[in-house]
């Protein structure tokens, strides 16, 4: 999930979320809020059966090869696992997936994964070291064209692999000495590379699943999850998509019959997705931010309520690499020029948090509140001597880029009135549907753009090197700065946890505090309305969405 996405060492982790649609990781299409952290989850019971129904968007894509944002990889994670899974929301432990046990060489640059036996797909073929082999090459040939194969990018033989055209046709660095034994060989050292093993681009795919290109698997994946896509039925484009239990899974079996996505127009989506919990159509539900106060005084006393601080951002992503921000000053006037406090009170009722760091607080120690404190405050002075200093001259305009399906009008339109207020620049709303919106970023064609991000993986890399590092593919806003990737570099080596930390938190303050690469807007917590007296065992997973393998009848 760009991802949405979707995560420090261990002790601090991060999710995702951004104001309404991942990468996945991720980006991300939620809508959210950032505030205090309340838990309000319904304890499950032990009953079994039902339907659960949830509204979402059009994904950009369900095949694992692809999955980049919240709205697919919703539906994903409940076909695929997996070598590693991340169980609860505090903590994100991570437990044994398709893999039993792993271990690491010294020096980082090999994995092994000894895979667990009879863990099959739903076609019942078994998943073994093959598969993930597979899977892996399937997503980063050059030929598929994916934007999330980067998570790969230190795998041996990936540049050869990845090339268009490629230069190879399987990677050197993958290898199967038995069919319960994977293993994997970087061409650099990655400490924390077993967490990123939970990310969709890292699922296993059956012989069956052909190329990147093979329409029937792109749209009813054969998995290995919790849930399989129900039997004669497909991804139905802008209407729905239905799974039912996978009864033949090898760990828990969840407690749901099915689950039945409603997929509503881009178009006022989030009004209409709330109307339909309202009235009943849907079990679970976004709120439209001008609607806050009132679902919350509704629903809450109801037990209907759902509040989730989750470890995300919300953020301003300029296009650093052409245009008029290419310069960082004229960045930073961008940043000065918003009003970050004053949005929060009239666009969203007072339920964001403002945000001075990229990496958000529930990263524990590896959080620095001082990133970008000097540029991430409102100030149309300074804003306006910076704008000088960049070259960023009154009446210049400024294609602004948002995904029209996530409520996020007000706020755009707040940003607007502001920047040209502050600055006399010309803001053009350019909105589209999400997926349209990935791919008008994906080629650089805009000057700003609303972001969000949902951690793919727990770990505060995630949260650096996909949005920031130079080539990754949801670097859509084309910063390169080789001393921030040296210190990537450093702190995926085998060092200590102070020089990891110091790593880490070094880097952030160059691509944001210095360069001002992505303009950090709002923390995130998130909110849900669902149907308390249905159903038990609601919560938020890693991915910001329901917990859809815990959810029961009551």
């Amino acid at each position: 999930m760009r991802h949405t996405g979707n995560s420090g060492r261990f002790a601090a982790v991060a999710l995702c979320l951004s104001l309404l649609a991942a990468a996945c990781g991720g980006s991300d299409d939620d809508n959210d809020n950032a505030g205090g952290q309340t838990n309000t989850t319904a304890a499950a019971t032990g009953k079994t059966g039902g339907v659960f129904r949830i509204a979402i968007g059009e994904p950009a894509a369900i095949d694992p090869y692809n999955t980049r944002e919240s709205e697919g990889t919703n539906v994903n994670k409940r076909l695929f696992v997996g070598l590693v899974t991340y169980d609860g929301n505090a903590e994100l432990k991570m437990r044994p997936g398709v893999a039993e046990k792993w271990s690491f060489n010294t020096d980082c640059t090999q994995w092994t994964f000894n895979l667990r036996k009879g863990s099959k797909f739903t076609n019942g073929e078994e998943v073994t070291a093959k598969s993930f082999i597979d899977g892996w090459t399937r997503a980063v040939i050059g030929t598929a064209a994916s934007q999330v194969a980067y998570h790969l990018t230190d795998v041996q033989g990936y540049k050869e692999l990845h090339a268009a055209p490629p230069t190879a046709t399987t990677f050197s660095g993958l290898s199967a000495p038995d069919p319960y034994t994977f293993v994997v060989k970087l061409s650099a050292s990655d400490c924390e590379f077993d967490k990123k093993t939970g990310t969709p681009v890292t699922s296993p795919v059956p012989s069956t699943a052909g190329d990147a290109k093979n329409q029937t698997f792109n749209e009813a994946p054969v998995g290995n999850g919790q849930f399989m896509i129900k039997p004669g039925t497909k991804w139905e484009h802008n209407q729905k998509i239905s799974l039912v239990r996978n009864d033949g899974f090898f760990g828990d079996k969840p407690k749901l019959d099915g689950i039945d996505y409603t997929i509503f127009p881009a178009q006022g989506r989030l009004d209409a997705e709330y109307r339909a919990f309202t009235a009943g159509d849907v079990d679970f539900a976004r709120i439209p931010p001008a609607l806050f106060s009132q679902a919350k005084s509704t629903y809450e006393p109801q037990g209907n309520f759902l509040k989730q601080e989750m470890f995300g951002i919300n953020y301003i992503m300029p296009n650093s690499a052409k245009g008029p921000l290419a310069n960082a000053d004229a960045r930073k006037a961008v940043s000065l020029a918003i009003d970050r406090d004053a949005i929060n009170k009239g666009v969203y009722q007072g339920s964001l948090t403002s945000a001075t760091a990229l990496i958000p607080p529930p990263f524990g120690e590896f959080y620095q509140a001082s990133t970008c404190a000097d540029t991430c405050k409102y100030d149309p002075v300074k804003a306006k001597e910076f704008a000088t200093k960049g070259g960023l001259t009154p009446g210049t305009h400024l294609k602004l880029s948002y995904n029209n399906d996530g409520g996020h009008e007000p706020l755009v339109q707040a940003w607007k009135d502001q920047l040209e207020r502050n600055l006399g620049v010309v803001v053009d709303l350019d909105g589209k549907p999400f997926a349209e919106q990935l791919q008008q970023r994906d080629k650089g064609d805009f000057d700003l753009a609303r972001a969000g991000w949902s951690a793919d993986y727990p770990t505060a890399d995630n949260f650096l090197f996909p949005l920031l590092g130079t080539g990754a593919e949801d670097n859509d806003g084309g910063y390169s700065n080789k001393a921030f990737d040296a210190l990537i570099t450093k702190e995926r080596s085998p060092v200590s946890d102070s020089e990891r930390k110091k790593a880490i938190q070094d880097a952030e303050k160059l691509a944001v505090g210095t360069d001002a690469a992505a303009i950090p807007t709002y923390y995130r917590t998130q909110y849900r309305v669902f149907d308390s007296k249905k159903w038990s065992g609601v919560s938020l997973d890693f991915h910001e969405n329901p917990t859809l393998g815990t959810i029961g009848p009551r």
